[in-house]
């Protein structure tokens, strides 16, 4: 099923469908841990966060800036 193209100056601002991965937070490497990763602003582990928005803490600046750009 096609649908519209979305417009170029906005194609990387919005995700092409809802539940896409997002991994594009910063993330900081936890001291010790040679393969563990969390995000910058809320801590989260990234295997708690398991590239979903909505699994970032509710008050996560990462993710509030997400959601108010697609809320445009």
């Amino acid at each position: 099923m096609p649908t519209q193209s979305p417009q170029p100056d906005h194609y990387y601002a919005t995700s092409p469908y809802k539940d896409a991965f997002d991994i594009g937070y910063p993330q900081e490497n936890l001291e010790g841990e040679m393969y563990k990763y969390r995000c910058k602003f809320c801590k989260k582990l990234t295997t708690e966060i398991n590239g979903q928005l909505e699994n970032h803490a509710p008050d996560c600046a990462y993710r509030l800036q997400r959601m108010s750009r697609c809320d445009v």
